[in-house]
């Protein structure tokens, strides 16, 4: 059974270094650097995948402080209004930063900036399930997703008794998609594979993992019909998989010249 290890928050100054912000920051390093390489791999322009990433960041936390209060805490809404909403560091939705992130991206390089959408948010895919395990090991270190009561070895030893802690399984299975990814990207992929691979192995284990969030304690998830907002998300994201596999298994278009079209990364040599 793993320990209940709780980390104190320190200061340097009037700055506080809580454990979950410092892992936050850590992730958003390593899944930055994770993409600028996978984006010069692919002979993108390092300017355009890093400053769309700090964009589609910044869209990822609004959306998801937004689908935080709408969707997990309506309550909210009733009792405090609009500032409910506009105090966006008050709780965040990860399936909401995932909305807010896809919204980001398209207005990123759909209006500000025009690139080819799909090379460009396959690069930044790349690098977020690097980024996101120190996340999640920041909620762990945080405590704050606490699960069912359990006797599992992955049972992490809580003072009011041993519960999953859903922070740590999705960072142990993030873990694994680090590896798939890096395993993939051996070989040449098509524009939009990480993507499409992201939702195949995110979508499926996150629904399942929130079947072990707890229901007997004030911090129990909201359920609409039985299910939780990020389990409907879920679904949202093994449909936008499928067309993506829909998508990468037509045939790569062609210039007049019989060439890929500008924009589609001719495959590299084995």
């Amino acid at each position: 059974m793993i320990p209940y290890i709780e980390i104190p928050v320190h200061k340097i100054g009037p700055i506080p270094l809580d454990p979950w912000g410092t892992l936050v920051c850590i992730g958003f390093v390593v899944g930055l650097e994770m993409a600028r390489a996978r984006g010069i791999k692919t002979g993108l322009q390092v300017p355009d995948v890093v400053d769309g990433i700090v964009a589609i960041v910044l869209s990822g936390f609004v959306i998801g402080h937004v689908v935080h209060v709408v969707a997990y805490h309506p309550d909210l809404l009733q009792s405090e209004g609009i500032m409910s909403i506009l105090r966006i560091w008050a709780g965040f939705s990860s399936m909401g930063g995932f909305l807010g992130a896809v919204i980001g991206a398209a207005v990123f390089y759909g209006v500000v900036r025009k690139r080819p959408f799909l090379p460009h948010a396959d690069a930044v895919m790349y690098g977020l399930p690097f980024g996101w395990t120190f996340g999640r090991l920041g909620c762990f270190s945080a405590h704050d997703h606490i699960g069912r009561a359990t006797t599992s070895f992955l049972a992490v030893r809580f003072p009011g008794g041993p519960r999953f802690d859903l922070g740590l399984l999705e960072a142990l299975w993030t873990m694994v998609i680090c590896g798939a990814f890096v395993l993939a990207a051996r070989s040449p992929r098509r524009p939009g594979f990480f993507l499409a691979l992201w939702c195949a192995l995110y979508a499926p284990a996150r629904f399942g993992l929130d079947f072990l969030r707890n229901t007997d304690l004030k911090t129990a998830d909201v359920r609409w019909a039985g299910l939780t907002p990020a389990q409907y998300g879920c679904i949202l994201m093994a449909v936008a998989g499928v067309v993506l596999v829909a998508r990468l298994r037509a045939p790569m278009p062609t210039s007049p010249g019989g060439s890929p079209q500008a924009g589609t990364p001719a495959p590299e040599a084995d």
